[in-house]
């Protein structure tokens, strides 16, 4: 599942397949990767406007994720990657997420940052 966060409702958008399957408040996700297209962030610099460009993607559960703590975000005009809000660091990988009220945190240990 590829999810991001839409603008014009204030829901995650959930892509299966290219095609959006739902639109939902909280998504929680486990063995994710955070992929940002570079293509689609060059577009926001230049334009001013955002565009879908990056993505956790990861497989759905419904389970709790205890662990998803670490807030972490995506700002095309910071970076190029997601990050964590703590310190600023790239994340790439996290062991399991949740998406609530247009807010991501993720379950950050150090053998999955890098």
């Amino acid at each position: 599942m590829k999810v991001y966060r839409n603008l014009k409702n204030g829901l995650f958008s959930v892509q299966y397949g290219g095609l959006v399957v739902a639109h939902l408040a909280t998504v929680q996700l486990r063995g994710v990767s955070f992929k940002v297209a570079e293509s689609g962030r060059q577009r926001v610099l230049a334009q001013r406007q955002k565009n879908v460009h990056a993505y956790a993607i990861g497989t759905f559960t419904t389970a709790t994720q205890p662990t998803a703590t670490e807030p972490i975000s995506y700002d095309p005009y910071h970076a190029g990657h997601f990050f964590r809000m703590q310190d600023q660091e790239p994340i790439h990988h996290a062991a399991a997420v949740v998406l609530s009220q247009g807010k991501a945190y993720a379950s950050v240990q150090s053998g999955l940052l890098f």
